[in-house]
Parts: C-alpha cells; structure tokens; sequence
C-alpha cells in the first residue's frame, strides 16, 4: 500500500481500526474525519456564492433558452457501428458479464450465513453498501444503465423461464396476469422506502447474517413478481433499484435504442418511447428487436431527463424518496439532528409512537429515527407539491390551459434527478473511496476464515487517499453543478409545457426559490461533518 507516516494518514487509520473493533456501521465511516477542514473564508460566504451562483445561471438560461424546445431529436453516436465494441456485445460476452453478477449475488448470501459475523472480516456489507449501492449509482449516473445488463435477479428468472420452456408447454415461467395499473410503482416505492430504511435506520444493517436474510428475502419478492406478471413487468413496476438506477441513468452519456417504430408500437411500456415512437433504454424491447434495430448511443448528458408527458404519481414520489433520503442520512451527521432526536426521545406527544417503533427496532433511538426518517419523507412531498402549486399560480392563465398542479408536479420532478445525482456524489464520495478498498483484502478471503487466495489479505487500508478539504471542494461542485443543471432542464421542460418565454420565466420563480434554498441546505448539512465553521 506505501507507507502510513503522515500524521492524518495514521488518523485515518486509527479511526476506520477503531470502528473496525467495535462493528460500527458503515455509514459511520462516510461522514467520520479524523481533521475537520478550516474554511479559508466563513461558511456563510460559500454558501451565499453557491446560491448566487445558481440564481445566475436562472438569468443565463432565461436569457438564452426562448422558444418552444423539443427534446426527441438531440446528437448521437452509434457505437455498435465500431467493430471493436461490437465485439464486446457479442452474446457470450454478455453472458459472461451477468453470470459474474449472478455468481457475486451468491457470494453476498454464502458469505453473509456462513462467514465471519465480523463486518469488516466478511465481503457482504462492503459489497452491498460501498461496491453495489454507491459505485453501481456512479456508474449508472455517469456512464450508463449498467444495472440493465447485469440485474442478477433478471438473469436467474431468464434462466429459469429458458429450463421451463424446454420442460414443456404444462411448465409455465410466468402466470403472466395483468398488471393493475393502478399499481403503479407504488410496489417499488413501498420497496425502495425499506430499504432506505435499512441503510439508515436499521441497527443490523451491516450484519453479514441478518443482511443475507434480507437480500434473500427481496430476492423471493423479485421473484414471485416476475412470475405472477411477468419479467419485464415487475422490473418496470415493482423492481425498486432497476427504477432507480434507471432515474439515474436518465442523466447519463448512454443509451440503448430500438429504432423499430412498429416493433416499439407493441412495448409494454409507453414511458420509454419517445414522441418520435422509438424505445429508449428499453429492457424488454432491446431484447427482442432485431441486431439491425439495435443502437447503443452517446449522447449529451441530462437529455434523457426531458420527458414529453407526466410521469405517473407512483413514479414522481419514488423519485422524490431518491432524493429526499440522501438529504435525511446527511442531516444525521449533523449536530441538529442529534438536538431534534433528544427533543423527539423525550417528547410527552411522539412518547406513545416511540414506543410502538422501539418494539419493532429494538432500542429508543432506532424508533425515534424511524418516526424522523418517515416524517421527512412526508414533508419532502409536501414541500415539493407546495413549490408545484406555487408554479402553477404564477404561470398566466392563458399558458396552463389544461395543466393541472398534479401534472405540474409530474412533469417536473425529473429534473430534481441531477441534485439527486450531485449529493450522492458529494455525500459518499469518503465513503468509496476508503470503505470501498476493503473489498481489496475480502476478495482474498470472503468469508473471513484466514484464506489468502489472490495475495491481497494483509492490504492495509489508505486511509489518506481523501482528506476533509478534497471533500468540502469535491461537495461544492458538484452540489452546485447539479442545481445549475436542474435548473436548465426546469426552464426547457417550461418552454415544452407553457409554450410562452414569459410565462416559462414566470413559472420557474418558485422553482429557482426551492433550488437556492435547497443548494444551501445540502451544502450547511455537508459541512458539518467536514469543516471548521466556529
């Protein structure tokens, strides 16, 4: 690993050796430095700068975007056409690709049942929380819908459908009932809002046993799915991280196509074609279209976040449960919302609901948690619906002929996917880059019992790799970065929707109001666990 003389490097080490003994949770180490970093200039000057920033950007875009803009024709590059990665999309390499996924998903449970109790001496919790829940979300959101491919529960139930097929005509892969559309995603939602509530609530959430009981558990749930409405159905609906990573990938550089506009006309879901009827980003259409129909594209960034029709209420919450859970995991490192648990732990009104959660928990502080992170969540609906509302009064009448604050709120609220991307970004960035290198030493032993198979077992952990000041810089700009983008798609998708400058400008105030206040609120919750603000 090279040397550990610095003094911070040996901080570092100190602090993850620590947690280590005492089994604390990953999360722990995301927003613990051993240094806090002493800000050239007070807080208050960033966080008036980042604002400032974000209300100029308002007054660029307004200047320069006018018109109705149309989203379904932008610049691409087809890189299928280039023989060397064509090669790579060959059919056995793809295999290859998802029995590796497959074969880590196995590893994750084995490792979890049978392997070392200790979380930093078995593989499941890193590869759960830092390779598989933080890196796949870079990737998805940088790079491209990478989940599509690799889904592992998708590759065993397309194995299982294939055996069922060769059975025989009695053997059935799926019951194949018709989905309830009103239905919705709310399955996923219920799902993703579990697991949010796993990740940052949940005491056992890095014990390998109790987290290979749970994958087991989401696993049969993804499964009986698929087989009462098919595959790609309940990946659509009810699948809660191929939604996910799927918002997040909207926002990236890539995109698989079906150029097929009659083949497309059939797709199960209308929410991936565009107006010009092509499947974008397509699991089902893009398996079953022909080579020649096929295309897997560049793009600008973000384009793909510009939608031609609101989204359905399920999905527009399930976004916002993104978005507003990566806030409530900053705000617990912060010394508020040690204050707010107190006042909540001892509070007369909240005293019966923390005993009813503290049964199911296990201890106060859990149950108090709980009530917050669900109480968050809610006013984080609230809240955005409210800005919807106020968005849809100022717009002059004569522009929202039709438009309705539910469709406002709808139509909208992917453009809150950029911030989404920027704080998970900002929030865990210390995170991969120090928890995530355990995996070096796990990949030589497992499941903790001693092995040494690839020679990595004694790698001693960086602990210098990031400092407090890389992520106070890192944090900045990308929180602002992701408000400034968010900011431009707004005012495009109320050129799409109000067809009118005046009334796009009009409509997007509140907007920029929320996203002034919201760039501040990230970047005072960021700063708490980093820099020096006395």
């Amino acid at each position: 690993m090279g040397s550990r003389g610095s003094a911070a490097r040996r901080n570092w080490y100190r602090l993850a050796a620590a947690l280590a003994s005492c089994a604390a949770v990953p999360a722990a180490i995301a927003h613990g430095f051993a240094q806090r970093y002493d800000l050239p200039v007070p807080l208050g000057l960033y966080l008036a700068g980042s604002a400032a920033a974000v209300a100029v950007s308002f007054v660029v875009v307004a200047f320069f975007l006018r018109g109705q803009r149309t989203v379904e024709r932008y610049p691409r590059i087809n890189v299928l056409a280039v023989p060397f990665v064509r090669g790579f999309a060959r059919p056995m390499m793809l295999l290859l690709v998802r029995l590796l996924a497959v074969g880590l998903l196995v590893l994750v449970i084995v490792a979890g049942l049978i392997g070392n109790p200790d979380p930093f001496e078995n593989i499941a919790p890193v590869m759960v929380w830092v390779i598989w829940w933080v890196g796949l979300a870079y990737v998805s959101g940088l790079v491209g819908h990478l989940w599509a491919l690799i889904n592992p529960w998708k590759t065993v139930y397309g194995m299982a459908e294939r055996i069922a097929r060769r059975i025989g005509p009695a053997a059935r892969g799926s019951l194949n009932l018709p989905y309830p559309k009103r239905l919705g995603s709310w399955p996923a939602v219920i799902l993703f809002a579990g697991f949010v509530w796993a990740e940052l609530v949940w005491p056992s959430s890095d014990t390998p046993f109790n987290l290979a009981r749970a994958t087991i558990v989401y696993s049969l749930i993804t499964w009986s799915g698929m087989f009462v409405f098919r595959k790609h159905t309940w990946l659509r609906h009810g699948e809660a991280f191929s939604i996910v990573f799927s918002l997040l990938a909207r926002f990236a550089p890539t995109e698989f196509r079906v150029t097929d506009r009659e083949f497309c006309a059939s797709c199960g879901s209308p929410d991936c074609r565009s107006t010009i009827g092509e499947c974008i980003n397509c699991e089902e259409c893009f398996e079953r279209a022909s080579t020649a129909k096929r295309e897997f594209n560049l793009r600008p960034y973000a384009v793909g976040l510009l939608t031609d029709r609101p989204v359905s209420v399920s999905l527009t919450v399930f976004t916002l449960v993104m978005l507003s859970s990566v806030t409530f995991d900053g705000l617990l490192a912060t010394p508020l919302w040690g204050e707010i648990a107190r006042l909540m732990l001892y509070s007369e009104a909240l005293r019966p609901f923390v005993l009813v959660f503290q049964e199911i928990t296990g201890d106060a502080i859990s149950a108090v948690s709980t009530i917050a992170l669900l109480l968050f969540l809610v006013l984080f609906q609230l809240a955005y619906l409210s800005f919807s509302a106020l968005v849809y009064g100022l717009t002059p009448t004569y522009a929202r002929a039709g438009v309705t604050v539910g469709a406002v709120a709808c139509l909208f609220v992917f453009s809150l996917v950029p911030i989404a991307l920027a704080y998970h970004l900002a929030h865990y960035l210390s995170f991969l880059l120090i928890v995530g290198q355990y995996v070096i030493p796990l990949a030589s032993d497992p499941f903790g019992f001693g092995w040494n198979l690839f020679g990595t077992r004694l790698y001693l952990i960086d602990i210098g790799i990031v400092n407090a000041r890389f992520v106070w810089f890192a944090s900045v700009v990308s929180i602002v970065a992701g408000h400034i983008i968010a900011v431009f798609l707004a005012h495009v998708m109320a050129l799409r929707t109000f067809r009118d400058n005046r009334a796009a400008l009009l409509s997007q105030i509140p907007m920029l109001l929320a996203m002034i206040a919201y760039t501040v609120l990230s970047l005072w919750i960021l700063a708490q666990p980093i820099v020096e603000t006395g």
